[in-house]
């Protein structure tokens, strides 16, 4: 083969072939992960996993709906006005809510949270008080606008916004709750040096928690008073499950508005009460 036939056949192969640039190019430098901004996680909405009962007081009526549970609540003696939020007059009316019997007593760890706003006057007004009293199941109704003193408490546990000092225990008149399984003499008590405010609407919760044995008292988010729990819910016969009435009927009924009243299936943590009360009575249950 002469050079020239070589040469031509050297470069005809050679157009064929990739270059040999293209064979020893190297890979383009892998990109760079663009970093995001960190995204800020709202925190765990207490509403999402244990709330069991919700009453808002949407509406008209004599019938407390339970948004979350099965557990409607009957009106006595006042309505719902579309206003979302229930009004109640105080005084021996007997205006308030009936909550359906046994709604507490199947319960291990407990929370009771309210938002409401306290018209003042007499002591001993209940913001809820769950249990029964020795006249039996509703007791017989004293005649509206008079006091009787003839039933009394046994076992329950209530929250009043304003509750009479007791020297002989070494209480303040104030906020408290209570928990007893055999009237006065056996309750264990948790309270704050003041009474609920008056025509402010306030946020309250009482937390029941079984495996630490204590009961907790919180304001507007906060923690107000700790105190010891040596029994159960479940020793609690509650029949008279009631907002703004007491099982003592020597006591007035409460003068308040409600605009939130819930049930949670657990002891609720200082940080979780703090941001149900930022999330306020009209937080979404996700």
């Amino acid at each position: 083969m002469s050079k020239r036939a070589f040469f031509l056949l050297v470069l005809a192969t050679a157009a064929c072939e990739p270059m040999v640039v293209d064979a020893v190019r190297k890979p383009p430098p892998a990109e760079t992960p663009v970093e995001m901004p960190p995204v800020d996680v709202p925190p765990p909405n207490p509403l999402a996993s244990s709330l069991l009962h919700r009453y808002s007081f949407n509406g008209l009526g004599d019938v407390a709906l339970d948004s979350i549970g099965a557990a409607p609540g009957s009106i006595v003696n006042a309505a719902l006005t579309g206003t979302g939020s229930l009004t109640l007059n105080g005084g021996h009316n007997l205006e308030y809510v009936d909550l359906p019997d046994d709604l507490i007593s199947g319960l291990n760890d407990a929370t009771f949270e309210a938002w409401l706003t306290w018209g003042g006057g007499n002591n001993w007004q209940r913001i809820f008080d769950f249990g029964n009293s020795n006249g039996g199941e509703d007791m017989p109704l004293i005649v509206p606008g008079t006091t009787s003193s003839t039933y009394s408490g046994t076992t329950y546990i209530f929250l009043t916004a304003n509750a009479a000092s007791d020297s002989n225990r070494g209480l303040d008149s104030g906020i408290r709750v209570a928990y007893s399984l055999d009237g006065v003499s056996k309750e264990e008590v948790c309270f704050g040096s003041e009474g609920l405010p008056k025509g402010v609407p306030t946020h309250v919760a009482v937390v029941v928690d079984s495996k630490a044995q204590k009961i907790a008292l919180y304001q507007d988010g906060l923690l107000i008073d700790k105190c010891d729990l040596l029994g159960r819910l479940s020793d609690i016969d509650d029949v008279n499950n009631w907002l703004g009435r007491s099982n003592f009927t020597a006591d007035v009924d409460l003068a308040a508005s409600y605009d939130e009243f819930r049930i949670y299936t657990a002891a609720l943590t200082p940080e979780q009460l703090a941001d149900s009360f930022k999330f306020g009575p009209d937080a979404k249950a996700e």
